[in-house]
């Protein structure tokens, strides 16, 4: 009876320890979230902008869409998968769509495709329709980052092809640009396709919530509002230009008659960035692109003439391979290294400096923003036209949040940090590169020099929802959330 007594004082006393240390490392866990959260929205509200008698003014193309929000694994039926996932650059049939859909979902990866097949497109959009739990939204880079810029108190003209139906989903102040007297407009419809973190497609399981978004566009892939914005944008005199949606164009039958109409309309993009003053800074919004042509054409055409790049994690991975080594990436890590980003960053802004020389570009790369699931990543060069990196990097983290669990208040019980206390800045030495998070400065930025200019890197730990309500068009509010505060009027 003994050696049994102490037996059950020994588990006994080693399950108090243990539920000691558990509470005690949750309640840490509470008091860093806490205090985070604290810290970055006092961040935000000490820098505040748009809220005197001079308004910031932003200008932005091209394009509009309804947005089909649909539950991806209700819309689709594993058991009709033949085969093992796989990438298309375009969808023809439901066999490459279903292929297609699960090469993404099982990393967890971002995607956008074009569906050339018109008929079985419509035939979805008609099914998603009859589900439960589908909603309509508008939907676009462009405006999707407008509704952003107006609500931070900004003064916006977007340039978008949309009916009178659609522009009432946005609100009225913006000045929307793009369609001439009685012309009838029929709204192109992008299906997006969510799914939560661990949801199930069959075998597969999804390492984090994100969605596929699949579209058979007509107006979009043509830029059609491209020359009523360049009509508006002089009297206009935006401090911002946000170039999006060229993502459009890929796999769109552009050659006609050995003509390359794609080239001629980027053409068009580039001497709208050319026609303004260049204290007009210029942002490229980068999206999913797949068509490496189209990629190569952006770096020609549209990069050499920026002041800034924003993107994700996918999309930054993707654009430093084609700089680099002339090669699209279809997938990448969903959650990499802090200083594997770095790295890449670094690369990027090299690589785009390079275009600029080489192209006579009179604009330079001075900024890039990286956002990811767990952290917001921002390069500027320090003494350009950017300020408040900072507070940039803090509200791009909030306004990650506040989207995707759709609410304006940080709740800390569907908050989490994915981050450690600290973390490497380059993956070349480790060793003595680190930087540590405060939890009461959460913000951490740095000096380099990279190309003989001085600049900062400033990175935010994200607190992330955990119980996503919106993942389509959450790069695009978070993109124009570290815009807001970073333009010095």
């Amino acid at each position: 009876m003994a050696s049994g007594s102490v037996k059950l004082g020994t588990i006994l006393s080693f399950c108090v320890v243990f539920y000691a240390m558990y509470y005690r490392k949750n309640e840490l866990g509470d008091v860093r979230l806490s205090s985070v959260k604290d810290h970055l929205l006092f961040l935000e509200n000490d820098n505040r902008v748009g809220m005197g008698s001079l308004q910031p003014r932003v200008a932005l193309g091209y394009g509009a869409c309804q947005d089909l929000f649909v539950n991806a694994t209700s819309l689709l039926d594993y058991r009709d998968l033949k085969g093992n996932p796989e990438h298309f650059n375009e969808i023809t049939s439901m066999e490459e769509f279903l292929k297609s859909f699960a090469y993404f979902f099982k990393h967890g990866a971002a995607a956008e495709r074009f569906m050339s097949n018109s008929e079985l497109y419509d035939q979805l959009v008609a099914k998603a329709i009859d589900l439960d739990d589908t909603k309509w939204a508008i939907g676009g880079n462009a405006p999707l980052m407008a509704r952003r810029f107006f609500t931070e108190g900004w003064k916006v003209l977007l340039a978008a092809k949309m009916s009178d139906k659609l522009k009432g989903e946005l609100p009225q102040g913006i000045n929307i640009v793009g369609v001439d007297m009685n012309e009838h407009v029929r709204d192109d419809v992008h299906m997006i396709l969510e799914y939560k973190a661990d949801a199930q497609f069959g075998v597969y399981k999804a390492p984090r919530a994100n969605r596929y978004i699949m579209h058979n566009d007509e107006n979009n892939p043509l830029l059609s509002s491209l020359e009523k914005l360049g009509e508006n944008l002089h009297n206009f005199n935006p401090h911002l230009l946000v170039i999006s949606g060229l993502q459009m164009m890929d796999n769109f039958p552009f050659k006609q008659n050995g003509k390359d109409l794609r080239a001629e309309r980027l053409d068009l993009v580039k001497e709208q960035i050319l026609s303004l003053p260049e204290h007009t800074l210029a942002h490229f919004e980068m999206a999913s692109y797949v068509d490496l042509e189209l990629l190569l054409h952006l770096t020609t055409k549209v990069l050499p003439y920026v002041d800034s790049v924003g993107m994700n994690e996918q999309e930054l991975s993707n654009l430093n391979s084609v700089l680099e080594q002339g090669k699209v990436v279809v997938v990448a890590d969903s959650n990499p290294r802090i200083a594997t980003a770095l790295d890449q960053m670094r690369s990027v802004f090299r690589l785009i400096r390079h275009k600029n020389k080489q192209h006579g570009s009179k604009r330079q790369l001075t900024r890039i923003h990286v956002h990811t699931l767990a952290y917001q990543a921002i390069l500027t060069v320090k003494n350009s036209d950017w300020k408040r990196t900072e507070a940039a990097a803090a509200k791009a983290s909030l306004t990650a949040y506040r989207y995707v669990c759709d609410s304006k208040n940080i709740e800390l019980e569907r908050a989490k940090l994915l981050l450690d206390d600290s973390f490497s800045t380059t993956t070349d030495n480790d060793n003595n590169s680190r930087v540590f998070f405060e939890p009461t400065k959460p913000v951490a930025c740095w000096n380099e020099v990279l190309e003989g200019e001085d600049v900062e890197f400033c990175v935010a730990p994200v607190l992330i929802c955990t119980e996503a309500q919106l993942t389509a068009g959450a790069g695009d509010n978070i993109s124009a959330a570290g815009l807001v505060l970073q333009v010095e009027l």
